[in-house]
């Protein structure tokens, strides 16, 4: 796959997807379309690279004792470098290719901070480079997590879908 915005390549003998966002391209819209350009429904990934800016959320205390929940939407100032990231790709509760992604980064004045990044706005700045490590017997679907109530991927073997 090489088209001026993505450049991905199957290695047979890892069996894991190698490559390449470049300028403007979304971190999660870039990863969804490799994984639909190689028919991958679930898979894990990382990557490091530049982000023109990211959003995020971090987990926060709950109202009660040992209860979290997340915080507001946070949106670096300058562009950052992700200075490790990881997650993993399967479906949503809609049907679509989704992206659950932890990233830690530092921006441009030396601040590091991170947390679970938001889909759609994180456009990279300069390159992303990720590996994707394709699950063939795993079937990742977001379900409702009954203790939190909250959306979660739920990691099943593929036949039992």
């Amino acid at each position: 796959m090489d088209n001026n915005r993505i450049q991905a390549v199957y290695d047979r003998a890892s069996q894991r997807i190698a490559g390449r966002l470049t300028k403007d391209v979304d971190l999660f819209e870039g990863i969804k379309e490799v994984c639909r350009n190689f028919n991958v429904e679930a898979a894990q990934f990382q990557c490091l690279g530049s982000l023109k800016h990211a959003t995020y959320v971090q987990v926060i205390r709950g109202e009660t004792e040992g209860a979290v929940k997340y915080s507001e939407k946070k949106r670096s100032t300058s562009a950052v470098e992700i200075l490790s990231g990881t997650g993993f790709v399967g479906y949503g509760e809609n049907g679509e290719l989704d992206v659950h992604f932890h990233g830690m980064i530092i921006d441009c004045d030396h601040n590091i901070s991170g947390g679970h990044f938001l889909n759609g706005e994180n456009p990279t700045a300069v390159t992303v480079e990720f590996i994707l490590l394709p699950l063939e017997d795993v079937n990742l679907k977001r379900g409702i997590d009954p203790h939190w109530n909250m959306p979660a991927f739920q990691f099943t073997k593929r036949s039992e879908q």
